[in-house]
């Protein structure tokens, strides 16, 4: 599989109109459960194949002799993988008062996690040629 910087881009994009969706439920008054659960399934939907191509892309590279932090983005991959399987699980318990408590403290970090790890990223892409 080939893997551009340009695709990747693209993706950090679309994952970051879902995060502003996710941004905006969190700070709802009322959350709006069936909204909340199709966007997390969306990002998911996103990141699992995304991630894939990244660790395929900086693994690459790192092989090329780039000096990658591959180790530090797979661990990180794992992590956001994890905090959002724990959002979607909570979700699924039917719990209101809990889901409200874990969405504003886990969503809130899960969103500012992802969204430092692709700020992490993008230096490496942005420094790259777009064909890369």
């Amino acid at each position: 599989m080939i893997v551009t910087v340009s695709e990747l881009m693209k993706e950090h994009e679309a994952i970051e109109r879902e995060l502003i969706e996710l941004d905006t439920i969190i700070h709802s008054s009322v959350v709006n459960y069936p909204n909340l659960l199709h966007v997390l399934k969306r990002l998911k939907a996103i990141l699992d194949p995304h991630e894939e191509k990244e660790e395929l892309f900086f693994n690459a590279l790192h092989k090329k002799g780039f000096t990658i932090p591959v180790k530090k983005i797979t661990f990180e991959h794992g992590k956001l993988r994890r905090d959002l399987g724990m959002l979607l699980k909570v979700l699924h318990s039917g719990n209101d008062g809990e889901m409200h408590t874990v969405l504003f403290k886990y969503g809130k970090d899960l969103t500012e996690n992802i969204r430092k790890h692709m700020a992490d990223e993008d230096w490496i892409l942005y420094a790259l040629p777009k064909r890369s």
